[in-house]
């Protein structure tokens, strides 16, 4: 299962791959879908990433997020989520900034999902809720990089 969000935000693109490439492992800090993210230092880096992976408190448990693909230049990367389910067998996020103005840039996300049998039988539930959550966190984004500082769905999922 592969298909792509995105959304447009005011802020230059530099701004933006710096909160999504550079600083990769502090998502806890913005993101309402993790309550915390650190550093995996048990992860290689890829391509002078700045680490090597990060790990993450979700709702649904500890995720680890590994880079497969990181291109500075280009400000693009992959990351594969490392989770146990009954679900799906192999996720890989590829996550795009461009710049569209000197003050305004676009991110895509892409998921590559491989599911189970019971995944496969579950697809538009899956497909669903996995672009809701997607999208959550696309805004999450958007508002942190446009006012410098955490959502309030991000501040109401601290309480």
């Amino acid at each position: 299962m592969k298909f792509s969000k995105d959304i447009t935000i005011n802020a230059p693109a530099k701004k933006v791959w710096d909160i999504l490439g550079h600083k990769f492992a502090d998502v806890g800090q913005w993101s309402s879908l993790v309550s915390q993210s650190t550093v995996n230092n048990d992860a290689s880096k890829v391509n002078n990433s700045p680490v090597g992976g990060r790990l993450c408190e979700t709702s649904i448990g500890k995720i680890s997020e590994d880079f497969t693909a990181y291109d500075e230049k280009g400000m693009t990367f992959s990351f594969k989520g490392v989770i146990t389910s009954k679900i799906f067998s192999n996720v890989i996020s590829t996550n795009a900034v461009t710049a569209i103005d000197e003050n305004t840039s676009k991110v895509t996300v892409t998921p590559n999902v491989d599911l189970k049998v019971f995944g496969i039988l579950m697809y538009p539930l899956i497909k669903m809720n996995l672009g809701k959550l997607i999208k959550q966190g696309l805004i999450d984004l958007k508002y942190f990089a446009e006012n410098d500082k955490p959502s309030p769905e991000k501040l109401a999922s601290q309480k």
